[in-house]
């Protein structure tokens, strides 16, 4: 068998595994992340670095205490961009009350399940949201 065929098999094998790992959220948002992006004027945003070296931050636009937009950036791994959309997509219009009740199990949970090894991406999440509106409700 020469390299490519090699090759070839490895990355089957690799898809298989990941399928096997991940549910199809995870896999979905990992390949096709959503609100991700920067946003210039937000009314609030934070950031975190987490346990793997990677960073999530959360962009916010709030109105009447209202989330009216929510995005987030990250450097990370597919499930920290998994964690990163859905909680920018449990936040949006919501009011603060109710964001700040999002856990990484309400994020866990959306996704269908996280493997042990990237719980910490949910908890990243949650916590640089609440580090945003932390910032939010610190200026007024």
């Amino acid at each position: 068998m020469d390299k490519n065929n090699s090759r070839t098999v490895n990355q089957s094998e690799t898809s298989s595994h990941t399928k096997q790992m991940y549910s199809k959220k995870v896999i979905e948002y990992a390949n096709a992340p959503v609100n991700m992006g920067r946003m210039n004027d937000p009314s609030a945003s934070a950031w975190i670095k987490g346990a793997c070296g990677e960073t999530i931050e959360i962009y916010l636009i709030i109105e009447n205490h209202k989330i009216k937009a929510a995005t987030f950036f990250t450097n990370g791994c597919g499930p920290t961009l998994a964690c990163g959309s859905t909680v920018t997509l449990l936040a949006i219009d919501k009011s603060i009350d109710d964001v700040l009740s999002i856990s990484p199990r309400n994020i866990i949970d959306h996704l269908e399940g996280l493997p042990k090894e990237n719980i910490h991406c949910a908890i990243l999440a949650a916590s640089t949201l609440y580090k945003a509106i932390a910032d939010y409700l610190l200026q007024y």
